[in-house]
């Protein structure tokens, strides 16, 4: 589990044990609602890492656990509601772990830009590989650099950034979870990856749009 989810689920996890305890009999949306968990959440940050360090080794292992499956709900949920924005042959990318997947789609193809965080960089030179393409004419299986299979790019630790091209990085202090939490930084982003379609001569309507993040 990367650094990134890892915190996400700290959060979450020690915001459901403290504020709801073992009540768990309602799921009711106004019990859990984002209004409510965003702003405890807020609240809760500043103080997490003084009341964890109170914690036992098995009290912060049962954290560890219940982290994992709120994890895998939100992953699953996540890759569902990407797969239906996939035209019905393409198989769902592997996202990069420490970076992502900004994908545009339509009813017969779709496009996958590979993005890296802020100290990392691609595996392979891929500056003029701005994107990956899924549809009827790649015979449904995803363009890449990797032989076989749906991974399209691997993000590595490093101190420059030197294989993508500019637009291919998540700026410091603004990683894909940043990116994807702001409207605004979403918005940027996906006008950057459509003016690059539109330079590379898809200007066909593309309905929907996402970003994934490993």
């Amino acid at each position: 589990m990367s650094r990134t989810w890892k915190q996400l689920c700290l959060l979450f996890a020690f915001l459901l044990t403290t504020s709801y305890g073992d009540n768990n009999s309602s799921c009711s949306s106004s019990d859990f609602s984002y209004e409510q968990i965003d702003k405890q959440l807020q609240d809760l940050k500043n103080c997490f890492e003084t009341v964890s360090i109170t914690w036992t080794t098995y009290q912060i292992a049962n954290i560890f656990n219940q982290l994992q499956t709120l994890t895998d709900i939100i992953r699953k949920q996540q890759n569902e509601e990407f797969r239906k924005l996939l035209p019905a042959n393409c198989t769902a990318p592997a996202v990069p772990e420490d970076g992502g997947l900004l994908c545009e789609s339509g009813k017969n193809k779709a496009y996958c830009k590979p993005m890296c965080n802020a100290g990392y960089d691609f595996s392979f030179i891929r500056r003029s590989r701005l994107f990956e393409e899924c549809s009827s004419a790649t015979q449904d299986k995803w363009t890449t650099q990797f032989i076989g299979g749906n991974r399209l790019a691997i993000c590595k630790k490093s101190r420059i950034a030197v294989s993508g091209a500019s637009f291919a990085y998540f700026p410091e202090g603004q990683d894909c979870q940043k990116t994807k939490s702001d409207e605004q930084l979403m918005g940027n982003i996906t006008k950057i990856f459509q003016s690059e379609l539109v330079m590379a001569g898809i200007t066909q309507s593309l309905a929907s749009s996402s970003l994934l993040c490993g």
